[in-house]
C-alpha cells in the first residue's frame, strides 16, 4: 500500500505464488521445448507426425520440428442434442431432447480419429435416439417399474457401440424434454383457429 494522490490510500493486492509460478513456466515452455501435460489430461506423442504413444500427466520433453504432445482432456463432458419431433409405433408423436455425458477413454483415438469430437458425438446421438426410441414399444416410455430407465440403458449401449471405435465413452443419459402426442394437440389446435373441422385422432 502507498499514499496517493489526495491523501487517498492505494492497495494493491499480489497474485498468489502459485500463479505466478504457472506463468513463469508458460513462458519457459515457450522458450524451452517442454510441455506440461496436467492431471486431467493426457498426451498424444507425434514424432514426425506419427503417433508414438500416449503419455500421462507431467513435464514432457518436445523437439520443435520433429516431434510434439497433443493435450486431451479426459474429463467428462456433457453435450446436449438438439430438440427432435418422431412417430413411434402407435401413431403417436413424441418431441424430445436428450444430454449425454462422455469421456475420453482412449486420448489418440479420440484426436487421431476425430480431433474435435463434440459435434459428431452430438450428431451420433441424436441419430441414434431418433432411430431407437421410434422402434421402442410405446409402452416402455411409462416411467413406472422401471421401463423407461431400461430403455435409455439399451439406447446409451446403442450409442457406445457408436462412439466407442473413436476411444470415448457414454457413462450417463438423460431426456431434457420428453413431450409425447404434442404434435397431435397442435394440429388440432391450428386446424380450429383456422375454422377447419378437427381431424379425429387414430
Amino acid at each position: 500500500a502507498f499514499l496517493g494522490a489526495g491523501g487517498a490510500t492505494a492497495v494493491y493486492q499480489s497474485a498468489p505464488m502459485g500463479e505466478i509460478l504457472l506463468k513463469l513456466i508458460d513462458i519457459a515452455g515457450a522458450i524451452v521445448p517442454l510441455r506440461i501435460v496436467k492431471h486431467w489430461e493426457r498426451g498424444v506423442y507425434l514424432f514426425c507426425g506419427k503417433h508414438r504413444g500416449t503419455v500421462g500427466p507431467g513435464l514432457k520433453l518436445v523437439l520443435p520440428g520433429l516431434c510434439e504432445v497433443i493435450r486431451v482432456s479426459v474429463v467428462p463432458e456433457v453435450y446436449g442434442t438438439p430438440l427432435q419431433s418422431i412417430t413411434l409405433r402407435d401413431g403417436t408423436t413424441l418431441t424430445f431432447s436428450a444430454s449425454v455425458t462422455v469421456i475420453v477413454e482412449d486420448a489418440a483415438k479420440a484426436y487421431l480419429e476425430l480431433g474435435h469430437w463434440s459435434e459428431t458425438v452430438v450428431e451420433i446421438a441424436a441419430a441414434v435416439l431418433s432411430e431407437g426410441l421410434a422402434d421402442a414399444d410405446p409402452e416402455r416410455f411409462d416411467p413406472a417399474r422401471g421401463k423407461r430407465d431400461r430403455l435409455l440403458a439399451e439406447q446409451r449401449d446403442a450409442i457406445n457401440a457408436e462412439i466407442g471405435r473413436y476411444g470415448l465413452c457414454a457413462t450417463a443419459l438423460r431426456l431434457n424434454n420428453f413431450v409425447k402426442g404434442a404434435r397431435t394437440v397442435r394440429l388440432l389446435l391450428d386446424r380450429a383457429v383456422m375454422g377447419q373441422a378437427p381431424v379425429p385422432p387414430v
